[in-house]
């Protein structure tokens, strides 16, 4: 296990901190609460990770990294502030961070993150707690899959053998539900019903193909109707696979993981050919900005460079901003770090955010209370706004 020195000026901070990596077996051999003392702590106890805060008395968390790094160019230290703008971050990398977090920060992240440093691997420690209504995602898991059936029954079998193979599954009752949920939930795969009551199979799989947010994910038909119309029908709509409900295990199992491999190949193939990260439209007194793939790549971050300017942000300040999160692949701590700076760009606005599957990411590194609204769906956010314009116009 590990020796930890921490350097924070909050001894509540501290305390917390010691009690997530004691729990691990790590061993805490000293605390600091300025940054000048940081360096001759660390010359004295010789540990293999340090923790440290930006504001700091005496010597600001930025300078005392420096200068631990100057003098063990190996050091391992996690900026772990509530300074989270990204100059901040840019300025500990620089210095010799190896890694930063923000408070306030989830437990889990500390622990992987701790983790990664110190062995190179990932933590597969899972975060315990109450899972968002059918918007359960883990991104440990192989796959991201969305199964859209009117049969309860089936949606456990098929769930309950997906999730045994390491997938993680949303679920949907009705084509109408299946829907929303694929364009906020952004899956890898999505196993798809032909005959339910509301919208039929086709008609879903039609509505998918027919819609940006949702027509590059690969469907397999997933169903007890086998007759050659109907798969000669399916495959006319675009469908990835046509596969029996009856079919052996292994066999829905290697499809399932050849379709989500396949999914991923394309999602890259999207992004290096794509010449738009950001899609701006405007409508009435609402803007809203659509964020595709990844947020930490040059490309996305030139083209917000120039999207973001001064005059465009000026022109939008009596508008409703509306910040859509959807169809970025993965929320990871580096994704999380460009989107406080974006957030940053609006220091007095107030953002309306559409999460998608990234919602727990969100309301764990985000203060839900403040400002800022965030919605798991666009749907979400529609019923909010209608309801405010409600509330003005009896006010009024």
């Amino acid at each position: 296990m590990a020796k930890i020195l921490l350097v924070d000026d909050s001894k509540l901070m501290r305390r917390r901190l010691s009690d997530i990596f004691t729990s691990m077996g790590h061993t805490i051999v000293h605390e600091c609460e300025r940054g000048d003392k940081a360096l001759s702590a660390y010359k004295t106890y010789k540990p293999d990770l340090v923790t440290m805060d930006i504001n700091m008395p005496g010597m600001d968390g930025i300078e005392a990294t420096k200068i631990i790094r100057e003098y063990d160019n190996k050091a391992k230290i996690v900026i772990i502030s509530s300074a989270n703008q990204e100059l901040n971050i840019i300025q500990g990398i620089h210095n010799g961070a190896s890694y930063f977090l923000a408070k306030p920060f989830n437990d889990i992240h500390v622990l992987q993150c701790i983790h990664r440093l110190l062995t190179g691997t990932d933590d597969k420690t899972k975060k315990e707690g109450p899972a968002l209504p059918d918007l359960n995602y883990d991104p440990d898991m192989k796959g991201l899959i969305l199964l859209i059936d009117d049969s309860k029954m089936a949606l456990k079998i098929t769930s309950d053998a997906l999730a045994k193979d390491g997938h993680n599954v949303l679920t949907a009752s009705s084509g109408k539900n299946g829907l929303e949920l694929a364009k906020n939930g952004n899956p890898d795969l999505i196993l798809l019903d032909v005959v339910m009551p509301d919208i039929d199979g086709y008609e879903v799989l039609k509505k998918l193909k027919g819609d940006e947010l949702t027509r590059h994910i690969p469907v397999i038909m997933y169903t007890s109707q086998t007759k050659k119309d109907d798969i000669l029908t399916a495959m006319k709509f675009g469908v990835l696979d046509y596969i029996s409900k009856n079919c052996d295990p292994l066999l829905l199992s290697g499809k399932v993981r050849s379709a989500i491999s396949q999914s991923r190949e394309q999602r890259i193939k999207l992004e290096k050919n794509s010449n738009t990260n950001i899609i701006v439209t405007r409508k009435g007194d609402k803007t809203s900005l659509i964020f595709r793939f990844t947020l930490k790549s040059e490309a996305a971050m030139s083209e917000r460079n120039k999207i973001l300017s001064g005059a465009f942000i000026s022109s939008i300040s009596r508008d409703k901003v509306i910040l859509d999160f959807r169809q970025i692949n993965d929320m990871d701590n580096s994704e999380i770090a460009h989107l406080k700076y974006i957030f940053s760009e609006f220091p007095e606005q107030e953002l309306f955010i559409v999460c998608g599957k990234h919602y727990a990411s969100f309301v764990t590194e985000f203060d839900t209370e403040g400002k800022n609204q965030f919605f798991i769906s666009m749907g979400d956010l529609e019923l909010y706004l209608d309801k405010m314009v409600k509330i003005d116009s009896l006010s009024d």
